[in-house]
């Protein structure tokens, strides 16, 4: 009795064996690409690494900023940043202007706290860049003389 149950339980299950055939060959491909990821040091999905400061805040990459900085780039230097980064169509911003876009306080305050300091024109410009709050009330906290909080609508 226990011989015969033995082998039912040895036998393989053509429906287990189709069930469980998609999720094992989805595992083993993406486990190929992990692998070319280590070989070729490339992600396959997020393959955008931040070329410059400005990118960098917009990234919201903390050690990134310090490290630019701390290597002598200037935090009020524009950077370019690509198109889809921050808005549909390439350009040029100073990075203080990329983090308000990335509507992250923290970042904001990390560069002002490295030295940013931005003039009117790109002041009002992270001003009316970010929507979040929390982004204006610390901008507010260091307007230049001469900036206006209030945003055109075009």
């Amino acid at each position: 009795m226990a011989e015969q149950h033995m082998d039912r339980l040895n036998r393989l299950n053509p429906f287990v064996a189709l069930v469980a055939a998609p999720p094992v060959l989805v595992t083993l491909a993406w486990l190929g690409v992990l692998a070319m990821t280590v070989l070729s040091g490339h992600h396959p999905i997020w393959d955008l690494e931040a070329r410059n400061l400005a990118e960098s805040a917009a990234f919201r990459d903390a050690g990134a900023v310090v490290r630019l900085i701390d290597a002598g780039e200037d935090p009020n230097d524009p950077g370019e940043l690509r198109a889809g980064i921050v808005s549909p169509a390439a350009s040029t911003t100073v990075p203080i202007e990329a983090a308000a876009a990335s509507r992250e306080a923290g970042m904001v305050q990390l560069l002002l706290d490295s030295g940013a300091s931005p003039n009117a024109s790109s002041w009002q410009r992270a001003w009316c860049i970010s929507k979040a709050q929390d982004v204006r009330d610390l901008l507010a906290l260091h307007r230049p003389e001469g900036a206006v909080g209030k945003c055109s609508n075009p």
